[in-house]
C-alpha cells in the first residue's frame, strides 16, 4: 500500500529527511524554572500557536538518543514529542508527533508529522476502538520504528524509515487517499502504522499507559507503565527489544513476554524508564498542581526532585545524562530536562 501511494511523484523518506518549517524558542517559562531553580535546567518551547492551542495535547517524548546504539554526541539533536487530538469532536484526527531539531538551541526547528492507520488501499486516523483520538501517552523511537502507548491495547508501531510526503494539504478536514488526491487533515507527512502488539485475552490486564526506554539493559528493554490517580499500584513492566531488527523479542510462538514487572508505588505515575538498575517515574499533580520525579532501586526508598506543572513521559538523552519531559497544559508546555542523579 505504501509503494503505491508513494506513485505519481509523491516521496517517501525517513523521518529525518522531513522539512521543518516551524519555529521553536530555547528556554522555558517562568514557573517551570522556578519549579526547577534546585536543578540545571534545559529546555525549549513551541510558538504561540502550539503553546496555546486546545485541539491538541502533547504526551510523549523520545529521541535520537533512543533511536540509535551509538552513545556519543549525534550529528542532530532530534526529539519527537507525540501530541492527541484533545477536541470532543469525531471523527478525531488522531495522533501525531512533532520532529523537532534542537541542535543549535538558538534556531530551533520543528514539523508536525500525522501518525496513521493504513486501511485498504487509503488510511485514516489513529483511534481507538470508541473512535476517539489514540491518547499517546509515551513513544519510543528505535532505529527505523516508532512504539507507541496504546492504553488498553498494547503498543503500535509506525514506520518512521518511510514517511509519506503528501501534496495534497489545502483541506484540513480530509484524510486518505480518495479520487485522484492523497490527504491528511493538512499535514505534509505522514508515518504509517505498520504492527501492532495486542495485549493477549489470557494476560494480566495491565495498561499502556506510557513507554520508555532502557539501552543499559542487554537486550534493550521498552518500560512501560501504568497512570492511576488515586491509588499507589500502578505496576512497570518491560519488554525485551531485539537490537538488530527493533522488534519485540517473541517466544517463537508470536508471544512476547516480559521481561520483568514491579509496582510503581506512586499515584499518578505519567512516564518511566530504567537505566543500570535505576528507576525514574514523572508523577503529576502531586504537589498540589505541580510533579515530581522519583529515583529509586529495589531495596531503597524514593527519592524526589521537583518535576514541572503538566508532566508527563520521559526521556534519557545518554550524551548528556538528562532526562526530559513534555508537558501538557496550554501555555506551560515546556520540553525540559534536567540531570540524572542517582537515587
Amino acid at each position: 500500500m505504501l509503494a503505491a501511494l508513494g506513485d505519481g511523484g509523491r516521496r517517501v523518506l525517513p523521518i529525518e529527511a522531513v522539512n521543518l518549517n516551524r519555529e521553536g524558542r530555547a528556554g522555558i517559562t517562568a514557573d517551570a524554572a522556578d519549579r526547577l531553580r534546585n536543578h540545571p535546567h534545559e529546555g525549549f518551547r513551541w510558538n504561540d500557536g502550539d503553546m496555546g492551542t486546545t485541539d491538541w495535547y502533547p504526551q510523549g517524548i523520545t529521541g535520537v538518543s533512543d533511536a540509535r546504539a551509538e552513545a556519543g554526541r549525534p550529528a542532530r539533536r532530534l526529539f519527537l514529542v507525540s501530541w492527541y487530538d484533545h477536541r470532543d469532536v469525531q471523527p478525531a484526527k488522531g495522533v501525531r508527533v512533532s520532529l523537532v531539531d534542537a541542535t543549535d538551541a538558538a534556531a530551533i526547528r520543528y514539523r508536525h508529522v500525522l501518525l496513521a492507520q493504513p486501511s485498504g488501499d487509503s488510511f485514516g486516523p489513529v483511534l481507538t476502538g470508541g473512535g476517539g483520538a489514540l491518547h499517546a501517552g509515551g513513544v519510543v523511537w528505535f532505529g527505523d520504528w516508532l512504539y507507541v502507548a496504546d492504553t488498553t491495547g498494547g503498543l503500535r508501531v509506525f514506520d518512521l524509515g518511510r514517511v509519506l510526503e503528501v501534496t495534497d494539504t489545502d483541506d484540513r478536514d480530509r484524510i486518505g487517499a480518495a479520487a485522484g488526491r492523497i490527504d491528511a487533515h493538512g499535514y505534509r507527512y505522514v508515518a504509517l502504522e505498520v504492527a501492532r502488539y495486542r495485549l493477549a485475552g489470557d494476560a494480566c490486564p495491565i495498561r499502556f499507559s506510557f513507554a520508555g526506554l532502557d539501552r543499559s539493559a542487554t537486550p534493550p528493554q521498552i518500560v512501560t507503565g501504568e497512570y492511576r490517580a488515586d491509588d499507589a499500584l500502578g505496576r512497570l513492566a518491560r519488554w525485551p527489544v531485539d537490537p538488530e531488527t527493533g522488534w519485540l523479542v517473541g517466544d517463537g510462538g508470536g508471544r512476547v513476554w516480559a521481561t520483568d514487572a514491579a509496582v510503581g508505588a506512586q499515584t499518578r505515575m505519567q512516564g518511566a524508564l530504567t537505566w543500570d538498575g535505576d528507576t525514574y517515574i514523572s508523577s503529576s499533580s502531586q504537589a498540589g498542581r505541580l510533579g515530581r520525579l522519583y529515583r529509586t532501586r529495589p531495596g531503597l526508598e524514593s527519592r524526589i526532585s521537583a518535576w514541572v506543572y503538566g508532566c508527563e513521559d520521559l526521556y534519557y538523552e545518554r550524551h548528556t545524562d538528562r532526562i526530559w519531559t513534555a508537558a501538557e497544559h496550554p501555555d506551560a508546555r515546556d520540553v525540559v530536562s534536567i540531570e540524572r542523579l542517582p537515587p
